[in-house]
């Protein structure tokens, strides 16, 4: 039976994201909301982690921290060894939201050439690579369209496609696929899983689905309620590639029993 162990923190890793005793608080005095508290977990160089937890547990705060769109109030975040600081400099961090934020009166191949232009990179350099990032997400024949046009998985599709037109080091996806239908949703759940593999970028993934972080993570990240903390950190043994076949097997339901024990506790007894 697998069990919810407690994460013991590793500082032996060159690569990767390393999170170390990370606290977040905003505001101050009586005020103050403490957002993440004692904080710390390591993403393998390349891995795929997913954070799951209840609403308000820090989950999106921890990706915006990785991001370098906060500071911590306590601790260190570092990627590969470097502040976060440097590699948003460099772009070297891609973000995909919920709310695929495309820009309406851009064709889905100017809307994924966006971080060019804003980086000030000749799109004439990059030609090949938009187009190869079209292929990846399966979007050929729709690079004239506008997102009015397309469909609520293909619009994050262009969106997944933008994050990655830097080639960025990290991927961050803040739960992606919430608003989808399940169908689109687990088919697009497959289709991230090509392109990570096919990009080898690190991943990190907030989602309330215990099924979607079973199937895409290595390891699962569980927070609890605010502050958020580290409930567990669990792994998942399937191996890859994944498929949807997996999401029957008991090996599979092991995980999400794991998740659900390690979300819930005693208030499954």
């Amino acid at each position: 039976m697998m069990t919810a162990d407690r994460h013991d923190t590793h500082d032996t890793h060159e690569g990767g994201i390393h999170v170390k005793d990370v606290c977040m608080r905003f505001g101050k005095g009586a005020d103050a909301v403490i957002a993440l508290d004692e904080v710390s977990f390591d993403v393998a160089d390349g891995g795929f982690a997913a954070l799951i937890g209840p609403s308000g547990c820090g989950k999106s705060t921890m990706l915006r921290l990785i991001a370098d769109l906060l500071q911590p109030t306590k601790g260190s975040v570092t990627v590969g060894g470097r502040a976060p600081s440097e590699l948003r400099s460099q772009r070297r961090i891609g973000f995909v939201f919920q709310d695929h934020a495309l820009l309406p009166w851009r064709s889905v191949v100017d809307n994924i050439r966006l971080p060019l232009q804003l980086s000030r990179q000749r799109s004439s350099d990059n030609r090949a690579g938009v187009s190869d990032l079209i292929k990846l997400v399966g979007l050929e024949g729709f690079e004239a369209a506008r997102p009015a046009e397309l469909s609520g998985g293909m619009r994050q599709r262009v969106a997944i496609a933008r994050a990655l037109v830097l080639a960025p080091e990290v991927l961050l996806l803040d739960e992606p696929f919430g608003a989808l239908d399940e169908i689109t949703r687990q088919r697009l759940n497959l289709e991230l899983l090509r392109i990570w593999s096919e990009t080898g970028t690190t991943a990190v993934l907030v989602t309330h689905s215990l099924s979607e972080a079973a199937l895409l993570a290595d390891e699962v990240i569980v927070l609890s309620a605010r502050p958020g903390r580290i409930q567990a950190c669990i792994k998942v043994p399937l191996q890859r590639p994944r498929t949807l076949e997996q999401m029957k097997t008991a090996e599979f339901h092991t995980v999400e029993n794991a998740l659900r024990e390690a979300l819930f506790g005693e208030a499954l007894q």
